[in-house]
């Protein structure tokens, strides 16, 4: 039994606990350096400047929403809008699916996912050394995506709605992953 639960807290800690803690950190970080731009210049301006990030950031939500059949209401890629919000996919979900109450852990968490492989991509495929108008470019993309990375307190409160769903799956597979 002892085993079982040294696995179990591992599998806690590793599959959701470490990602939290990146999930939350990344966004509080891009979230300090949206702020900081807005403070030094203007709401318009970080709105411009993050058009990749909020574009990004919007269809990774869109996507996972899509996988985990959740129905879309609307949304908006990007927007300069006076109550401040960039970007938004509204959504509804069956709330007696268990699997459409697990993705909303995956779609609150999907921009950080999402940016990061953008980035990845673009220093993958497009950078190229030497080449300096093309990495300026690059550069410049970059920077407005990491502007994309912040969750939102909607992102984070949904995200918490299907953590109960996420630990029913990390013990059924640490069940497994110990039966077997």
């Amino acid at each position: 039994m002892s085993n079982f639960l040294l696995l179990l807290a591992h599998n806690i800690i590793y599959f959701l606990v470490i990602p939290i803690i990146i999930a939350w950190f990344i966004s509080f970080l891009s979230g300090f350096l949206t702020q900081w731009l807005t403070l030094h210049t203007s709401y318009r301006i970080t709105a411009i400047l993050s058009f990749f990030g909020v574009i990004t950031h919007e269809v990774s939500h869109l996507i996972v929403a899509i996988i985990f059949r959740h129905h879309i209401l609307e949304f908006r890629l990007w927007q300069i809008s006076d109550d401040g919000v960039l970007g938004y996919v509204n959504r509804e979900y069956n709330p007696h699916s268990f699997y459409q109450k697990l993705g909303n852990t995956f779609i609150s968490v999907a921009p950080v996912v999402g940016v990061s492989s953008v980035i990845l991509i673009l220093m993958k495929f497009v950078w190229t050394p030497g080449s300096y108008l093309k990495n300026i470019i690059v550069i410049v993309i970059i920077c407005s995506l990491l502007l994309g990375f912040n969750l939102s307190t909607t992102d984070w409160r949904n995200f918490g709605r299907g953590v109960p769903f996420y630990i029913i799956v990390i013990i059924i597979v640490s069940t497994l992953q110990y039966t077997l």
